[in-house]
């Protein structure tokens, strides 16, 4: 999948789908501060509002005035200067003891079936947790008692569900060698570590400059919480027929042209969503397309009431930042666009969705009160 499609789309399907995350959970990646690998938006009239009044819809709680709480705590300073010691933490080999449970250890094996290597058997300098490999029952019980630079056969059995069809219930030896045990070496907060590793001097500073980062990382976001807060209290009175059929049939030919290609097809993917029927997926599809409903009918009454519109040039802005993004001219990104998502909406279409919803919650955040 190619890296445009990542910004063509948003992640509010992929997200409920796969994580059963609420809408207000994922706003923020859906209004543009972050792309990762997701979905889109509409079909025919109801993208613009053809037939329905979004006003008349919903029922908007107030919007102007939303206090956001960007104030941060001690608790946040201290999590975020433990995560950075940890970054630049060092790695001990430990070779003068047995390994245990809950230890990191560095190994090799090879594994072998009717005393023939498989595909995906054999491996060198894997780190793993023992406890926590993911790999086969008694594997780590195996390994667990092992001094570096031993060797050992693990006589094992695949499971009789396991994933590969050739190896369900086989029986199987791995060759391990333990090669050494990781300890991790985190360095103290101290002025030489700040001064060696940041663009501080002191400790002091560097505590400092952490709450003045995390305020406006808090502060970036304030938008999509304030917004996030008028959802919750908003109600739709009327869900109009083609918009959640619209967004439902947006998100269906994004999970089946992008999405399930990642997975090998459609069924693998609904079998890695615990074994999904199409009954149940299509019953989730109306979930996430009522919520995204629910998203553009409030944002198009937002905007109605702000007097807030969506220009043709702002619509051209967009897909010109998309083509000067990847470096390729706009035939290939219409085209490839036309390929996933052709039989709902058009690329204008698309853009016109999100920057409804960009510019409503932009207006929100923009007289939001900020609570330092």
């Amino acid at each position: 999948m190619k890296k445009r499609i990542a910004v063509i789309s948003t992640c509010l399907a992929a997200s409920l789908l796969l994580t059963g995350c609420s809408w207000s959970d994922v706003a923020a990646k859906f209004t543009g501060a972050d792309t990762p690998n997701s979905l889109p938006p509409a079909q025919e009239q109801a993208v613009s509002g053809g037939d329905y009044v979004a006003e008349e819809c919903v029922k908007l709680a107030e919007y102007k005035g939303i206090e956001v709480d960007c104030k941060v705590s001690d608790d946040e300073i201290e999590n975020m200067i433990q995560s950075d010691l940890e970054d630049h933490s060092t790695i001990n080999q430990i070779k003068d003891r047995a390994c245990k449970m809950g230890d990191e250890v560095n190994i090799d094996y090879s594994g072998k079936v009717d005393k023939k290597k498989f595909d995906g058997g054999t491996a060198s300098d894997q780190t793993i947790t023992l406890g926590n490999s993911g790999y086969i029952s008694g594997f780590d019980d195996g390994v667990a008692g092992m001094k570096p630079g031993e060797k050992k056969d693990l006589n094992l059995k695949f499971p009789d569900d396991y994933h590969e069809e050739s190896l369900k219930g086989k029986d199987v030896v791995f060759t391990v060698t333990l090669n050494y045990i990781s300890e991790k070496v985190v360095p103290e907060l101290t002025d030489q570590f700040v001064t060696s590793n940041t663009e501080q001097k002191t400790v002091e500073e560097y505590r400092q400059s952490i709450r003045q980062k995390l305020f406006e990382q808090k502060k970036e976001s304030a938008p999509e919480k304030a917004y996030s807060q008028v959802e919750e209290k908003s109600e739709v009175m009327k869900y109009p027929e083609s918009l959640v059929k619209v967004c439902k049939g947006q998100m269906d030919c994004y999970y089946r042209n992008v999405v399930a290609p990642q997975y090998g097809g459609f069924s693998s993917f609904l079998q890695y969503n615990n074994n999904m029927t199409e009954e149940q997926y299509q019953k989730t599809l109306d979930e996430i397309a009522k919520n995204y409903a629910k998203t553009r009918l409030l944002t198009e009454a937002i905007d109605a009431k702000e007097g807030i519109a969506v220009t043709d040039e702002d619509i051209k802005g967009e897909i010109d930042k998309t083509v000067a993004q990847f470096g390729e001219d706009e035939a290939a990104v219409r085209k490839e666009f036309e390929e996933i998502y052709g039989e709902v909406m058009t690329i204008e279409e698309y853009y016109k969705g999100m920057l409804t919803v960009d510019k409503a919650v932009d207006f929100v955040g923009e007289n939001a009160k900020i609570v330092e």
